[in-house]
């Protein structure tokens, strides 16, 4: 692979990221006319939103295997193709409960096959020392996708309606897809060895750095996308806040979000090696103090500071729990590695809406779901502590050398 090339890939990879993210954080948005159009109870609309975390979390070590095998460039294409056309579906289509469920099971489909890919994307085109900056970069598209999106989705639903704005959106992913196919180089899969087969299919659930990897992940994406799905009817239902200035708070924490994202990868590569498990634990310990503030404040420029801050710390968690299996594993099972981790992310993704669903309609109250965010965040940092760095099982032994090679 050419160096003059890197850049290129980074760009193609930052551009689908932020699609997809887009995704995720437009649905959040849509919730208001959904509950409006279809009567839904705030139990029916987290599984509309957790839905798409259970498929997508069901497919996600699936990708990761068959990136191993195949490459990352068909997967990468395979999932844009599918996420958009099953958000055309979602809004052409969706004219029940029944029909919004599936569209948004099989948009998880879609989605499970592109941080896996990307992640193998960096693993085969960047060395150990440039992997953490060049996936933050790529992880840096949440940010842009959270500060664009909500301003975006708030004028195209105003504009469009929920169901043209996901026609449009669904159309502009399958146009990346195509993109995908013509301008990302095919890298030939390193060649499986038999000692490769027993560690991706035997010992990588077993590894401690996975196991913990996959709690504090799950965690994270509990704050991540339970927000990310509830936060809007919070301001708008709870505090009284306009739906336009709800979209600049949620644009407020994207932006908190993008600025971590970047600075992590670039901090972290440069001065914390070997020390990412205190980065974790007390960036998650922080977060938890500052969603608590996004809850405890009442105007919108306090709740909005609150947020920016505490996205700040969430991203920098997050950036460095999906970044340390590429710098302490061998490449030949990264594709498979990040599945199973990513599952852990995914499925938080799907707890988090259907259980502060089930919060808000038990108590009444936010500040129980609020309360459930700081609980996580905590357990998230204290299974941190100890992912300081400890030698590998002696599978790995002839992968990494093979890696470093």
């Amino acid at each position: 692979m050419k160096t003059l090339s890197r850049p290129l890939i980074i760009m193609m990879l930052f551009i689908g990221y932020a699609f997809v993210y887009i995704d995720k954080t437009v649905i959040g948005f849509a919730l208001l006319p959904l509950e409006k159009e279809f009567g839904l109870s705030a139990t029916q609309l987290g599984y509309i939103t957790g839905i798409f975390f259970l498929s997508y979390s069901l497919f996600q070590i699936p990708a990761g295997w068959l990136n191993d095998r195949f490459g990352y460039k068909p997967m990468i294409v395979l999932s844009l193709s599918l996420l958009g056309l099953f958000a055309v579906g979602f809004g052409w289509l969706g004219f029940s409960l029944a029909l919004l469920l599936a569209f948004r099971f099989l948009s998880g489909v879609g989605h499970s096959g592109y941080p896996t890919s990307c992640a193998k994307a960096v693993v085969d085109n960047f060395s150990v020392d440039q992997r953490t900056f060049a996936q933050s970069v790529l992880l840096s598209s949440a940010g842009l996708a959270m500060t664009l999106g909500p301003v975006v989705a708030v004028a195209s639903l105003n504009l469009l309606g929920w169901r043209h704005s996901f026609v449009a959106m669904g159309l502009a992913v399958m146009l990346i897809a195509l993109l995908m196919v013509l301008v990302l180089p095919t890298v030939k899969p390193a060649a499986r060895t038999p000692q490769a087969e027993d560690v991706s299919l035997r010992n990588v659930l077993k590894t401690p750095l996975v196991v913990l990897l996959f709690i504090a992940i799950f965690c994270i994406n509990i704050t991540t996308y339970g927000l990310m799905a509830w936060l809007p009817k919070f301001l708008v239902q709870h505090r009284g806040i306009s739906v336009g200035v709800s979209g600049l708070i949620a644009g407020a924490g994207g932006l908190g979000i993008w600025i971590s994202s970047l600075s992590t990868g670039w901090l972290v590569g440069r001065y914390m090696q070997g020390r990412e498990h205190l980065v974790i634990s007390f960036s998650a310990l922080l977060s938890a103090v500052g969603m608590w503030a996004v809850y405890a404040s009442h105007s919108a420029w306090t709740i909005g500071a609150a947020l920016f801050v505490a996205n700040i710390f969430v991203m920098a968690a997050f950036v460095t729990v999906f970044t340390l299996p590429m710098k302490r594993l061998p490449k030949q099972v990264i594709g498979c590695t990040m599945g199973v981790i990513n599952t852990g992310g995914t499925l938080g993704g799907f707890v988090a809406p259907i259980a502060m669903g089930y919060l808000l309609t038990l108590t009444g109250s936010y500040g129980a779901i609020f309360a459930f965010i700081v609980s996580v965040m905590v357990i998230a940092g204290l299974v941190s502590l100890p992912l300081a760095e400890k030698p590998l099982k002696p599978q790995y032994d002839s992968l990494r050398s093979s890696d470093e090679d």
